[in-house]
């Protein structure tokens, strides 16, 4: 029992910190070799008293990923990192529309007072890619704030 009460302990130091995910406690609890016994009890427990819950987890992720500039690869890659199940990220990563409307703020800032060359434009395209923007909304959204492609000829 004292193991128990030590691990439960130790859970709410973590979710001081942030929201965490189902797994993520499990992995922490293990790491500190806390039973098994112990650690279902606690993640019992912690869900039953709402004190963890992974569609609560997921779309607080979402949101703070996507203000953070991340696009939806690099949202989904993390959270199945952090245990998430397939359905609940699917349904997290739904809304492309707001992932679009992100994505178009980020251009509009990465293109202001910057020269519009072909460097510059790979450059962006890069950047977005690595946050985790598919290539066609880059392309779309490059275009839309007349950002065209740029001629590929000797310079």
């Amino acid at each position: 029992m004292e193991d128990f009460g030590k691990a439960l302990n130790y859970s709410f130091l973590l979710l001081r910190y942030r929201p965490r995910s189902r797994q993520e406690i499990i992995e922490r609890l293990k790491r500190k070799k806390y039973s098994a016994g112990s650690i279902e009890k606690v993640i019992r427990n912690l869900e039953d008293n709402k004190y963890i819950n992974d569609e609560e987890f997921t779309r607080l992720f979402v949101a703070s990923s996507l203000s953070r500039g991340w696009g939806r690869k690099r949202i989904d890659y993390s959270l199945k990192k952090l245990g998430i199940d397939e359905e609940l990220r699917a349904n997290a990563l739904l809304d492309k529309q707001a992932f679009y409307e992100r994505l178009k703020e980020l251009v509009e800032k990465k293109i202001s007072n910057k020269t519009k060359d072909k460097k510059t434009y790979q450059k962006i395209i890069r950047n977005l890619a690595v946050k985790g923007f598919n290539y066609e909304d880059i392309i779309r959204a490059l275009d839309e704030a007349g950002f065209k492609k740029p001629g590929f000829s000797n310079e």
